[in-house]
């Protein structure tokens, strides 16, 4: 069989040309043979896919139901999350110190608070987190404390999760566990850190060999209507990845600043001096003994920054610790940012400010929780986010299904070619 036609029916078995295209004689095209280096980064991409995808599916499965945790928990959990509103909404709040009192009578004497999301609506409890050893296992518990704000009063405790039970946990601290971790015991954040790595050099390759070298842009963002499925399935999968792209670049790199934290920092310090805000200790003055309450605490920052909203505060440790707060502020232009507020525990000032606005390795860092989470464009930065995460099994899916039809085409020039069909590459 003459190579031309060899390359028509391979062109009609992957759906490229119609079964009714005439048999005459077709000149090969400059595409059909790749350069060495192309065919690296077509090699590449495809196997990154094939051994990655699995993994990339679940952890964006799971990222897309977690960019709206909050709500989810709080849907299925509304005894735990969700009060009665007062009609004079935050001011009828108890004081803050009350209601973190109110937490640490509710929990072992020998656990401490670490951590508290605050409620974002005037619906929604204070959520606490503590750890506790499992003596049995020899392991950390986590759970969580939950508190009217309106009166003070503990509405209820949960596991969120154990370390040493993959599911005696709740459902959305299941989710958490499998999106950062993959349920790998150990050194599963730097599992999935690599993973991300791995994914950032797909995600490359597919830009490469997706950029149209005829110069015909438009072409490179039409999906073909009508076509046959073998078509449609290769346009699905060239444009998921790119019309996703700015939301796939922040929110791999945001995931390698949480699962691989030393390692992105050492990065990110080539480039700018980073606080080393774990040197921070509280320090007690001459005859000073007694705390910052919270309510003092907030007040400080309230005074500093006044525009923006409590998200989160870590309390501080026994010993030396500082408040941590994380606040969010509109930046302009529908953006928001978080900043990370360090306070002392015992004058209330300030010691430190992670701002976003800065232009240095710290203000870096702030971002990526927001880009992340998709926060930096509130409710749209939020859906897109929750989009990409689904984009990976769309992706994986019709990349499998590409390379199981490129395999059949082979298979069928191979038997109908013979020899001729070792000098043919598909594209």
């Amino acid at each position: 069989m003459a190579i031309s036609s060899i390359r028509v029916a391979l062109l009609e078995s992957t759906g490229m040309i119609g079964v009714g295209v005439p048999s005459r004689p077709l000149r090969l095209s400059k595409r059909m043979t790749l350069k060495p280096w192309r065919e690296i980064w077509r090699r590449t991409h495809l196997w990154l896919g094939l051994s990655l995808g699995l993994f990339l599916s679940i952890i964006g499965i799971t990222g897309s139901a977690l960019v709206f945790w909050t709500e989810i928990d709080e849907w299925l959990n509304p005894e735990l999350r969700l009060v009665a509103a007062a009609s004079q909404g935050i001011d009828a709040w108890r004081p803050l110190e009350e209601i973190v009192d109110a937490a640490r009578n509710a929990i072992p004497a020998d656990a401490n608070l670490r951590f508290s999301y605050w409620p974002q609506t005037e619906r929604e409890a204070f959520l606490f987190y503590y750890r506790i050893k499992n003596e049995e296992s020899g392991t950390w518990n986590t759970l969580h404390v939950f508190v009217n704000p309106y009166t003070a009063e503990v509405t209820g405790r949960r596991l969120w999760y154990t370390d040493s039970e993959t599911f005696n946990a709740s459902f959305i601290g299941f989710l958490f566990k499998l999106h950062y971790q993959l349920l790998t015991p150990g050194s599963g954040d730097a599992f999935v850190g690599i993973i991300a790595v791995l994914a950032s050099l797909s995600t490359l390759t597919g830009i490469f060999l997706w950029w149209p070298r005829n110069g015909k842009w438009r072409n490179a963002f039409i999906i073909k209507w009508p076509a046959k499925f073998e078509r449609l399935n290769y346009d699905i999968h060239r444009l998921s990845g790119i019309f996703l792209l700015p939301v796939a670049i922040a929110v791999l790199l945001s995931g390698l600043s949480f699962n691989l934290p030393v390692q992105f920092r050492a990065v990110v310090e080539i480039f700018s001096h980073l606080t080393k805000v774990e040197k921070f200790h509280s320090t007690p003055h001459r005859h000073q003994h007694a705390s910052t309450s919270l309510d003092d605490a907030l007040a400080s920052v309230e005074r500093s920054f006044p525009e923006g909203h409590i998200y989160s505060v870590a309390l501080p440790t026994p010993k030396n610790g500082f408040y941590v707060f994380t606040q969010l502020f509109p930046i302009g232009w529908g953006l928001e940012g978080a900043r990370t507020i360090f306070v002392d525990r015992f004058d209330g000032d300030l010691i430190h400010v992670n701002d976003p606005l800065k232009g240095d390795g710290d203000g870096f860092i702030a971002w990526q929780w927001a880009l992340h989470s998709g926060y930096v464009l509130g409710w749209p930065g939020r859906i897109a986010v929750f989009l990409f995460g689904l984009s990976w099994p769309l992706i994986f899916f019709t990349g499998v299904v590409r390379w199981l039809q490129k395999r059949r085409a082979h298979r069928i020039v191979k038997t109908r070619g013979g020899d001729a069909a070792s000098r043919l590459r598909f594209r």
